[in-house]
């Protein structure tokens, strides 16, 4: 081990001895090299492709910033989109929808997508447990359970509620079953 340390001292010391003013030139030409770019970044915080269909640029921005991005759905000038835009059954095609809440997320999911066939696909949600094969849960059940814990809450006036139940089916049924009992009397299905 003090053979190899030994060497290593020698060698610096060889390099030092022979440093002109040459290798500190070439010393800090590589050192600008690999500092510059570092420093002086002009390459967008997005890249172009990303956004190609996604979004339009702001027409309009400082020198030496990226622009913003804006849906093109929504372009300049417009105010952004709030809510969930849900639209009621029977409602006319042109009219604005309502913000929503939870409650129309778990509608939706319940009754899902109508499919080319005529049939409609339901959502599903799954749990897996370690290496055990995945759970599916039935959405009717679940609604039952998040009904039940909304009529607690709503029966026990409880406004403050703490769950630690993370990545859970438990969890979805306690957070949704609050919610859809906070403000309206209602069952959620």
């Amino acid at each position: 081990m003090a053979g190899i340390v030994e060497q290593l001292d020698s060698k610096i010391a060889e390099l030092f001895a022979s440093w002109n003013i040459y290798t500190t030139i070439i010393a800090v030409v590589l050192a600008a090299l690999i500092i510059y770019p570092l420093i002086f970044w002009d390459e967008p915080d997005t890249h172009p492709l990303l956004l190609a269909r996604q979004a339009q640029p702001s027409p309009v921005r400082h020198p030496g910033e990226s622009a913003t991005y804006r849906s093109i759905e929504v372009p300049h000038g417009y105010p952004l989109k709030s809510g969930l835009n849900v639209k009621d059954a029977g409602a006319p095609k042109w009219t604005a929808g309502r913000d929503g809440d939870l409650r129309d997320i778990w509608r939706e999911a319940v009754k899902g997508i109508p499919t080319e066939a005529g049939t409609s696909s339901t959502a599903m949600i799954m749990s897996v447990y370690g290496y055990d094969a995945a759970v599916e849960h039935d959405l009717a059940d679940m609604t039952k359970a998040i009904n039940t814990i909304g009529k607690h809450f709503q029966q026990t006036g409880a406004h403050n509620v703490a769950i630690y139940l993370p990545n859970s089916t438990e969890y979805l049924a306690a957070l949704f079953g609050k919610l859809a009992y906070q403000h309206i009397r209602t069952s959620l299905y």
